[in-house]
């Protein structure tokens, strides 16, 4: 990664210099050019920007965040960004350099995270992460609450660059919190007879969603997916599984199914796969999909 980032900044020399003559950060149509990381943080951006803002999204759909490089052409469009748009807690490790490699003045950070009561990894039983990783779960976007929030920092981030459109961008905050807690009202009776119910999946992505449902996850992965389970801890899955009745492993995209099929054989469960949404899907919909298909798996 610094070879990259040290053959950007030679390219980028110069860039900053038309950068820096061109005027205000933005198209021939007035948009704001804004730079996103992942996809909830894109989706977000977009929306309430709407289209007052030109939003490119940095990190590509299969690829992982945590280990993502930038290529130069990434680094060329985030130094004609106002914004460069992120989660937070760990999940974008790189953005901090390559923000500093453009040299940008004027680009700043907003962490769409801020503000959200966060779970420590150490709550999901994965606590050897916080030496690479950080302190906290950053799956803030799986919790339709983190959502929102996350939706009210974007709003903020673009009304301050963009003073004149902020009653456009306050108007579209208002209409995805309105869908989005009008989602929460829907299920949170419907999940109501599971409460501290536990369903087991392959990635402890789900901290946020359980805390919000009242429900309980065991997983096969810690947050940031690092590496296989020991033995023992694949026996203690195991063993809950069969304790609890678990008829339902769950898989999650964009992750190897391999030790989470193995699990479902050993106790003679089904797989279904469960979208953590980092690298595609709709937000709204994929949480209504997800809700539904760990529901099916408790009745």
């Amino acid at each position: 990664m610094k070879r990259k980032f040290k053959i950007a900044a030679a390219v980028l020399a110069a860039m900053v210099v038309f950068t820096a003559c061109s005027g205000e950060k933005g198209d021939a149509v007035g948009k704001i050019s804004v730079s996103t990381t992942i996809n909830p943080v894109h989706q977000i951006v977009t929306i309430i920007g709407g289209d007052k803002v030109e939003a490119s999204r940095m990190v590509p759909a299969g690829s992982e965040a945590h280990d993502f490089e930038p290529t130069i052409r990434d680094m060329e469009t985030l130094s004609k960004s106002s914004i460069l748009f992120i989660s937070g807690l760990g999940m974008e490790p790189w953005a901090d350099k390559a923000k500093e490699t453009t040299g940008s003045k004027g680009l700043v950070t907003a962490e769409l995270s801020s503000g959200i009561g966060l779970i420590g990894l150490e709550e999901n039983g994965h606590e050897g992460e916080e030496e690479e990783h950080g302190d906290f779960d950053p799956h803030v976007w799986l919790s339709l609450d983190g959502m929102v929030t996350m939706a009210e920092n974007a709003e903020k981030a673009l009304s301050a660059a963009s003073p004149e459109n902020a009653e456009y961008f306050r108007k579209n905050l208002e209409a995805f919190r309105k869908d989005a807690l009008a989602l929460k009202e829907e299920y949170l009776p419907k999940f109501a007879p599971y409460q501290g119910k536990a369903f087991v999946t392959g990635h402890a992505a789900f901290g946020y969603m359980c805390r919000e449902l009242g429900l309980v996850q065991m997983s096969v992965e810690g947050p940031f997916q690092e590496g296989e389970p020991t033995p023992k801890k694949l026996e203690e899955l195991i063993n809950f599984a069969k304790e609890n009745g678990i008829k339902t492993i769950f898989l999650e995209e964009q992750a190897s199914p391999k030790v989470s099929e193995t699990l479902a054989r050993e106790v003679g469960a089904s797989t279904e796969t469960l979208n953590p949404l980092e690298s595609e899907g709709d937000l709204l919909q994929t949480i209504k999909e997800n809700y539904d298909k760990i529901l099916k798996s408790m009745e």
